[in-house]
């Protein structure tokens, strides 16, 4: 049995939103057990927290640790950042549930987002994935996202049309059993093919289904960039069409054109609220992000797989309508020159990592938007970037809605971007004791509660007796990221210690 933990002292920010008070916080079978000024010792373990703060641990409510859980459990570049919860099945891509005719195509389709396996996927249902991360004792807690462009895969492959009567029940039905297993909601990755494919009415459909379970849908829009609003539109109609609560994923205006657009969304969602209806959205505090080099290309140029996205590549015609378009979304995200190369898979192209696209057009002596198109036929699409693309007043405008959260979007690779390691300590660092954009009680809620509201998280969010002893110890005139672009794989500091369930998982000097 475990030894109970009293934590002595601590300037409690107890996920609220209300000010901070000073107290000890005992932890015994793995609940927050009492809270208060006069907490004997004896028989525990005491770790003295004066000067420090103790808040709820944090929720990252868009990650890709789908298999990093594997790779290594201990999930220190998530932990480490305070984090004790992720949710999981981002962009309309989770690793479950899928069957045995399509596993192959997903682990292709997943493998820029969150790396590969040893061996091929081996679970199939929802229920089963979550019963694998459970053999592995993860350091954090995992909840789950059905995502829409897996289970579209396994009713449809990746073709790129309007499913069947009989496919949309296939659709829905699988979907439906997911939730029953535990799955929390649903997503969709309006930018990714196979989602990218579905017409309105499809997401209306799957919305109902989540809609029926008080789930939530979390989405990546169809557009970030000049078609912003619109894209946003088109999910507050799927909105109000289904019933069904919506967040929609990292919140931002991409490429130069576009900034300033995003301020409208914010207004929008504020009439929204007061209409009564339950739409947020999550932010990483950066201004670039990252995800495949493949959303420079068409996503039309994808339909039916990657096998046909390299026979149009050997289409005259169509290689010129590619070329055409990929030089135009390139152009919209500020040109080679704002675009990083972040993960690269294992060959002739591993030379790249960290380089700009510019420089490595230059260096295979072609235009940036060819280099492109021959970059992912050479990789099956593989490589992911990261892209230089947002606005700073943006950042601090969108942070300082009541309807945010953070995340990091965070995707591992051999120079990845660095929030996948210390978003959460920047944001409270640079934005909050820095800056001062929002007040560091409001700061906490946004990262503890109020995801854990959204998300239905009872058990979590806040330091209340009688709830999970998911908490983290830090010190706030310390606590930033010393990492960037050049160096992302660096821990930040200032995080003092975590616990999940009562178990201490990481404290400060931990290393890789």
């Amino acid at each position: 049995m475990n030894t109970p933990i009293l934590i002595k002292g601590a300037t409690i920010y107890d996920g609220s939103g209300t000010p901070p008070f000073i107290a000890d916080v005992l932890i015994a079978g793995g609940v927050i057990s009492r809270i208060g000024r006069t907490i004997q010792p004896a028989g525990c373990e005491v770790v003295e927290a004066a000067g420090r703060i103790l808040a709820p641990g944090f929720i990252n409510t868009h990650s890709h640790s789908e298999l990093e859980i594997f790779r290594d459990p201990r999930l220190l570049q998530v932990i480490g950042q305070g984090i004790t919860t992720e949710v999981l099945g981002q962009d309309g891509s989770s690793v479950a549930p899928i069957d045995d005719a399509h596993v192959r195509e997903l682990a292709e389709n997943m493998a820029p987002l969150c790396g590969k396996t040893d061996r091929p996927y081996w679970w199939r249902s929802y229920a089963d994935y979550m019963h694998e991360i459970e053999t592995v004792n993860p350091a954090v807690r995992f909840v789950g996202l059905v995502g829409h462009g897996t289970v579209r895969m396994r009713v449809m492959g990746s073709e790129n049309r309007v499913p069947t009567p009989g496919e949309l029940k296939q659709i829905c039905d699988i979907i439906e059993d997911s939730m029953a297993e535990g799955a929390c909601g649903v997503s969709f990755g309006m930018i990714y093919p196979p989602s990218s494919y579905a017409p309105t009415e499809e997401l209306i459909a799957v919305c109902r289904v989540v809609a029926r379970h008080d789930g939530i849908v979390m989405v990546h829009t169809r557009n970030e960039m000049g078609r912003l609003i619109e894209s946003f539109e088109e999910m507050v109609h799927v909105m109000k069409e289904s019933g069904v609560r919506l967040l929609i994923s990292h919140l931002k205006s991409l490429g130069f054109l576009n900034w300033g657009k995003v301020l409208r969304i914010l207004d929008r969602m504020e009439q929204l609220q007061a209409e009564g209806y339950d739409i947020t959205f999550d932010q990483y505090p950066w201004t670039a992000g990252s995800t495949g080099m493949k959303v420079i290309a068409p996503g039309w140029a994808y339909a039916g797989g990657e096998d046909e996205f390299h026979k149009r590549l050997h289409d005259p015609g169509l290689y010129e309508k590619i070329l055409a378009d990929t030089r135009e979304e390139l152009y919209a995200r500020g040109s080679g020159k704002s675009v990083q190369i972040a993960a690269v898979p294992p060959g002739e192209f591993e030379w790249m990592a960290g380089l700009q696209l510019d420089a490595v057009a230059k260096r295979l002596d072609m235009d940036e938007a060819v280099a492109v198109l021959h970059i992912l036929e050479k990789t099956r699409s593989s490589i992911i970037c990261v892209y230089h693309a947002l606005c700073e007043a943006d950042v601090q405008k969108v942070m300082q809605s009541p309807y945010h959260c953070v995340c990091t979007d965070g995707i591992v690779g051999a120079v990845p971007h660095p929030r996948a390691y210390s978003t959460f300590p920047r944001f409270l660092g640079r934005y909050v004791r820095e800056l001062g954009v929002i007040p560091l009680q409001t700061a906490i809620r946004n990262i503890t509660f109020e995801p854990a509201r959204r998300l239905r998280l009872w058990d979590r969010g806040l330091v209340r007796t009688g709830l999970a002893a998911d908490l983290v110890l830090f010190d706030y005139e310390r606590v930033m990221d010393t990492n960037s672009y050049a160096e992302p794989k660096k821990l930040p500091t200032g995080i003092c210690k975590v616990w999940v369930k009562g178990v201490l998982r990481y404290q400060e000097g931990m290393s890789f």
